[in-house]
């Protein structure tokens, strides 16, 4: 599994849009990219991509910017990926990507079980966690998430 850079950077711009909904109901892709430090034209690259898959919307005009397409708590994760990249296993299996005459273990793969199995517990998190979600306190999410089997920790490392 790869995260991409636009799935990244995608969740980083929906966030400061979520950030600044209650303040100002748009936000420029020059506030975005100057809060992230990214350039403008690759935050409106990303932006682009967003309203292609309808989690944002787009006013244009001198007083024009960004916005959520729907409140934080209703734009999942999941869809973020779903969006930008489509499904991050199609690289993984032949199967996933609907290219199944490229594989040459359509008839007996022991190995696609653990990759459907893989994709249905990432998929599982990331449908169920909302930008709202990640605005909270980390800690909270992360015991919401994975209760009694937390995270090794990172520090370390």
């Amino acid at each position: 599994m790869k995260i991409s850079a636009v799935e990244e950077y995608g969740l980083r711009c929906l966030l400061q849009l979520a950030r600044s909904a209650n303040e100002q109901p748009l936000v420029s892709a020059e506030e975005i990219a100057v809060r992230e430090g990214l350039s403008v034209a690759y935050v409106e690259k990303i932006l682009s991509q967003l309203r292609k898959a309808g989690l944002v919307k787009s006013v244009r005009g001198m007083y024009g910017g960004y916005q959520l397409s729907r409140p934080a708590d209703e734009i999942r994760v999941g869809d973020l990926v779903r969006g930008v990249d489509g499904d991050f296993f199609t690289d993984i299996c032949q199967h996933f990507s609907g290219n199944q005459s490229a594989c040459i273990h359509m008839g007996n793969c022991s190995v696609r079980p653990v990759w459907l199995m893989v994709a249905r517990h990432v998929y599982r998190i990331l449908d169920n966690l909302t930008l709202a979600d990640l605005l909270k306190e980390e800690g909270g999410l992360e015991q919401r998430l994975f209760g009694e089997f937390p995270l090794p920790s990172l520090s370390g490392l």
